[in-house]
Formats: structure tokens, sequence, C-alpha cells
């Protein structure tokens, strides 16, 4: 009986439009959402901004009380958290659009029908190409990984924007904020992995990841991840 042969293991490293599109607006929109909380916890922290915000008036021949310059750190503050909302908006409504489209899309260029493919090619790989099949199932790995943790991000935020306008979601607002909170060490810990592992993939056997990611694959004949 002639053995099932295993599919070419070797990974896809050329990107179509969409993906492209779908990983810089990610970075993008999280990188934002990270900079407004960098910026409440370190720019507008009341503890440290409120004495260099009386200072500041100081220097200028005003003065400034406590109580004022906690006021002035919270009309600041309110404004930063306003951009994260709308930030989180506008990546509720990217993942969304994302999600439909993976739907609409024929089955075999599914999200989930290539981690499987993937998961077949690493079972059935010979030995010479195992090492590539292992590399292609992590990656589409890591990618759902990244795709959860953004779900968990949109679906928690969401709650917490209308938290306060739905009786229901105010009874779970506190667990979803410390989910919410949990999740984004959690994307930060999956950022800091995937610039390693794109450094690491650069320097070693895979050169010019990076400017794939940008430009996609010159030759139009070549397989393209989606």
């Amino acid at each position: 009986m002639q053995a099932t042969a295993a599919p070419p293991a070797t990974a896809t490293h050329d990107y179509s439009r969409g993906m492209r599109i779908w990983h810089w607006a990610n970075a993008t929109l999280v990188s934002g959402q990270l900079l407004t909380i960098l910026f409440q916890l370190v720019i507008v922290n009341a503890r440290s901004a409120v004495p260099e915000f009386q200072a500041a008036i100081t220097k200028s021949g005003g003065s400034l009380t406590q109580q004022q310059g906690r006021a002035l750190a919270h009309v600041i503050s309110e404004r930063i958290w306003t951009w994260h909302i709308w930030i989180g908006l506008t990546l509720a409504a990217f993942w969304l659009f994302w999600t439909v489209m993976q739907a609409l899309d024929p089955a075999g260029r599914r999200f989930g029908a290539r981690l499987m493919a993937a998961a077949r090619r690493y079972k059935l790989a010979a030995p010479a190409e195992h090492a590539d099949a292992r590399h292609a199932l992590l990656a589409k790995l890591t990618y759902a990984a990244f795709y959860l943790f953004i779900t968990i991000m949109v679906v928690t935020g969401l709650i917490l924007v209308f938290a306060d306008d739905v009786p229901f979601l105010h009874r779970i607002e506190h667990t979803s904020g410390e989910i919410h909170n949990v999740t984004m060490y959690l994307i930060i810990g999956y950022i800091v992995l995937h610039v390693a592992g794109v450094v690491w993939a650069e320097v070693t056997d895979d050169h010019g990841l990076v400017s794939r990611m940008v430009s996609g694959t010159a030759d139009k004949q070549t397989p393209q991840d989606y």
C-alpha cells in the first residue's frame, strides 16, 4: 500500500495586499492604543504631573493648587481616554470587517483551513521537511494567538465603552476590565516575541521578510499567504 505523500512543507513568505493591510493596520492601531496607555501612566500621572504643572505655573508668575493641578491632569486624562476609545472602536470595526471577509472567502482560503493544512503538512512531512513544516505550523499558531488576543480586546473593550448604558454589561464591567488589562500584557509580550522572531528570521534564513511584508511579492506566480 502506497504511503500518503505530504504536501510541500516550505512556508510561504510572500504576502497578499489584504494580509499586508491587515498587518500594518493592526500594528498602527494597537501601537496607538499602547501609546495612550503609556501617556496615561507616565505623562498625566497625577502624582508626578501635578508638581510639574505647579512648577511651570509658578515660573510664569502664577499659582496652582494641588486640587487645581489634579483637575487639569483629569482633563488631559479624559482627552487621552477619548483617543483610546476612538482608536479602539476603529480597531473593532476593522476586526469586524476582516472577520466578515474571512467568512466570505472560499473555504480553502480561510485562516482555519490554512491552519489545518499546516497541521497536516507537519503530520505528514518527511524527516527532511519536518523543520520547515514545524516552522509553518508555528507561524500559523502565532497568528491564531494574535487573532484570539485581538478578539478578546475588542469584545472586552466594547463592554467597557457601553457598560454605563447597558445594565447587563455594567454587571460584568469589572471582570471585563481585568480581562482587558491582562490581554494587553499578552499582546505586549506577543509584540516583543514577534519583533524578535522577525529580526532572527532576517539575519538567518529569511532575508527580505520585512520588505516583502511592505511591498508583497514581485513574482505574480509565487503563491501568497493571505
